[in-house]
């Protein structure tokens, strides 16, 4: 079965774009079924950040799991933040991102959902 996450920024110049990315086309697939969705500024990314210069080539990482949605940084440069009601936590490894969460890359805001 297919499965499908919407994708949409939130804020800067592509503000409202929805990316719509599929575990059957669009997204790496690793050995143990988790399907992962790349963020960056270069092309070969699944969701390319061009017009934001405080991201990085290849920035974060979406992995789509049987347990959730987990979010992962690269070792980019300007860091990779969840937003909590409190301040924003810096993600240094992987952590576990609610759907609907807000998480910023460089200095745009994405928020991924379940596709409907």
């Amino acid at each position: 079965m297919e499965a499908r996450l919407d994708v949409t920024i939130m804020s800067g110049v592509d503000d409202g774009t929805v990316f719509r990315i599929t575990s059957e086309e669009g997204a790496a697939i690793l050995p143990d079924g988790t399907w992962v969705v790349s963020i960056g500024r270069h092309d070969d990314n699944d969701i390319c950040l061009i017009n934001d210069t405080f991201v990085s080539r290849h920035h974060a990482r979406i992995h789509c799991r049987e347990d959730g949605l987990w979010l992962e940084d690269c070792g980019s440069t300007n860091g990779t933040y969840i937003e909590t009601p409190i301040e924003d936590l810096q993600i240094d490894q992987i952590a576990p991102i609610a759907p609907g969460q807000l998480f910023r890359v460089g200095r745009t805001w994405i928020c991924v959902k379940p596709a409907d």
